[in-house]
C-alpha cells in the first residue's frame, strides 16, 4: 500500500512539473488594444522582445505601418540573426509572418492580441490565452 501511495505521489509531482504554469501572465491592469492603438504604440519604434513562456528567445523589432513590415534581430537558443516580415490584421489581432533576412519563404502566419500595461506590451495567443511575447520600448 505504501508503495502505491509513494508511486502516486511521484507521478503527481512529475506531472505538476511537466505542466508548470507559465512564467509570465498578463497583469489584471493591462488593457486590450484595438488595431489603431497597436499601430500608434508600435509604428516606427524599436522594441525589445522576449519569449519567457515558449523558447526563451529575445531580440529587437521595428514595426512600420506604412509598408506593413517588421524587421527584427533574434537570439533563440544561441542561434542569432535577422528576420524580416510582413504584417496583416484579423480584426484587432496583430498578425505577422517572418523569414530569415533575404529568405524566400515566410513562416506560417501568427496572430496575437496585444495588451498594454504601462509601457510593457504583451502579445497573447487568442486561442490559448498564453503570453507569447513581452515587448518593451527601447
Amino acid at each position: 500500500m505504501k508503495a502505491i501511495v509513494f508511486s502516486t505521489l511521484i507521478l503527481a509531482l512529475c506531472s505538476t512539473s511537466a505542466f508548470a504554469a507559465d512564467k509570465v501572465k498578463v497583469p489584471a491592469t493591462a488593457k486590450l488594444l484595438s488595431k489603431s492603438e497597436i499601430v500608434a504604440l508600435y509604428d516606427g519604434k524599436l522594441y525589445s522582445w522576449a519569449h519567457p513562456n515558449t523558447d526563451n528567445g529575445n531580440g529587437t523589432t521595428t514595426f512600420v505601418s506604412t509598408s506593413s513590415t517588421i524587421s527584427e534581430t533574434y537570439n533563440v537558443g544561441g542561434n542569432k540573426g535577422n528576420w524580416e516580415g510582413k504584417i496583416t490584421w484579423k480584426d484587432n489581432q496583430y498578425c505577422f509572418q517572418t523569414r530569415g533576412k533575404g529568405g524566400k519563404k515566410f513562416d506560417p502566419k501568427q496572430c496575437n492580441l496585444i495588451y498594454l500595461d504601462g509601457k510593457t506590451a504583451y502579445e497573447v495567443n487568442p486561442k490559448t490565452k498564453k503570453v507569447m511575447s513581452v515587448n518593451n520600448p527601447l
